[in-house]
């Protein structure tokens, strides 16, 4: 008897393909800014279960380290920085092949400011982030391509020196700052929406005027050196896709590819003000439980409002 079970067991074995076992798993670095974990996270789930037979293994940090890491390690397949000011540096030294500009695009940050629950500087507006006394938070533009963003948006508004006095905080990457605005550290801070939504319950989110806007592009394309080519253009092609892009879209990114900007990527048009209305009344509904949560009101956002209702904060 004990023989048969033996026998069975490794006919069971035998016959068991070896992906299934981890031990053919075909595993794919991907680069990618960090601000971008939670939607890659599920956009890797889905990945997965088409796929097997791969794994994804994501190297997450501040946008402005990778050229120095790839340019030391020569590894990595993909690579989607928080900027496509990143990923046109890793093109000019070589290290990114067949990115498209017009197509290669899955989805946009939008900034929007951020200050602590209950606003207590009273922050309406950009111009408001040079008052006496405000603790800014600012990202330093070395290592988080939110940084270049501040930068960009206060000297457009004239008052980059003015803020620069008020900064308290040079954050390295952008979580830095959405902890800080939790935590009450500063007063106020620009962020993408996709990091603003992380936060609904513990902070204010207040839509910044289109002129001052920023729409920022995210690209994604395969690196020369990938160990796995033909997997990392298949990967790189469904983020392009609809499905994946809605994926983006219920982590508070943009994904219209219509977006009308200027040169330096500032918004022209109505087309986020949608997004922009979903994700305050996100923040309202994870506050308020007698707030309706529907499409309508705010949009792809149903899922994350659910999650962040239902998580309860240790001590509250």
């Amino acid at each position: 008897m004990k023989r048969n079970i033996y026998c069975l067991l490794f006919c069971a074995l035998l016959f068991t393909p070896l992906h299934a076992m981890g031990g053919n798993q075909k595993e794919l670095l991907f680069h990618a800014g960090v601000g971008q974990r939670s939607s890659l996270n599920e956009i890797k789930q889905e990945w997965e279960k088409k796929h097997p037979d791969q794994k994804v293994n994501f190297s997450y940090k501040g946008s402005g380290y990778f050229i120095a890491d790839i340019t030391r390690s020569r590894q990595g397949d993909l690579f989607m920085p928080g900027e496509e000011f990143y990923l046109l540096q890793a093109e000019e030294r070589g290290f990114v092949e067949n990115y498209n500009p017009k197509t290669d695009i899955p989805a946009y940050f939008v900034t929007v400011i951020i200050t602590p629950k209950g606003n207590p500087a009273n922050i309406t507006k950009i111009e408001d982030f040079a008052r006496p006394g405000v603790r800014v938070g600012l990202g330093n533009p070395k290592s988080c391509a939110v940084g270049i963003w501040h930068e960009k948006t206060f000297k457009k508004a004239g008052i980059w020196k003015e803020v620069q006095k008020n900064a308290v905080l040079s954050a390295k990457c952008i979580p830095e700052l959405g902890n800080a605005a939790q935590h009450r550290a500063i007063d106020a801070t620009i962020v993408w929406s996709t990091t603003a939504v992380l936060y609904l319950r513990d902070v204010e989110i207040i839509p910044i005027e289109q002129k001052y806007r920023g729409v920022i592009r995210l690209p994604v394309a395969t690196l020369k050196f990938a160990r796995y080519k033909h997997e990392a253009e298949q990967l790189k092609n469904f983020i392009l896709s609809d499905e994946a892009r809605h994926i983006f879209h219920k982590h508070a990114y943009s994904v219209d590819p219509n977006i009308a900007v200027d040169k330096q990527g500032f918004c022209l048009d109505n087309t986020t003000d949608q997004d922009m209305k979903h994700l305050v009344n996100a923040a309202t509904a994870v506050k308020d439980e007698r707030y309706p949560v529907n499409a309508k009101t705010v949009g792809d956002l149903i899922g994350e409002v659910k999650r962040q209702r239902k998580t309860v904060r240790s001590g509250s």
